[in-house]
């Protein structure tokens, strides 16, 4: 489970509140838009793929949702009985590009993992990705500072 930056324990349904609020935010404090919806979801900790979270929003909510705002309690009940992403698989996973074993790994894999990895990300996401993470002067960054921004808090193993 993540943690909070004053330690305190994150659950799925937090991290999804605490995202939503970030991209709520970001749209001048209205409800989530559909492709908001897919990142708070995967943020929070859960992994459906596109078309799963289509089949979804399918069954959930017939197809007149293309166009629709999406507030939290919408999402929160999109989410139940979705399976969760294993900080630790995604961990694992990070930790093969990182070829000192010293914990970083470059912008450059990462763009690369995040791009053939799972349900592809196009080119703008993972730009948009990296604008948020703090790559140093060699083009590398944190294996924590990358789980932080997709699992939405600190990550600890």
């Amino acid at each position: 489970m993540s943690k909070h930056i004053n330690g305190t324990s994150l659950s799925v349904d937090d991290r999804l509140k605490q995202i939503y609020e970030v991209l709520s935010k970001r749209n001048r404090n209205r409800a989530l838009s559909l492709k908001d919806v897919g990142i708070a979801v995967r943020a929070a900790g859960y992994s459906p793929t596109n078309s799963e979270l289509k089949k979804l929003l399918d069954t959930k909510l017939g197809t007149t949702y293309a166009y629709q705002l999406f507030d939290l309690k919408t999402i929160q009940d999109l989410c139940v009985g979705l399976k969760k992403r294993s900080e630790k698989d995604v961990h694992q996973s990070l930790r093969c590009f990182d070829y000192e074993r010293n914990g970083f790994i470059s912008a450059r894999e990462l763009k690369y993992f995040l791009s053939t990895r799972g349900e592809k990300l196009s080119e703008e996401e993972i730009d948009e990705m990296l604008r948020d993470m703090d790559i140093d002067e060699q083009g590398m960054l944190s294996i924590e500072q990358a789980l932080s921004v997709f699992f939405v808090g600190d990550f600890i193993q």
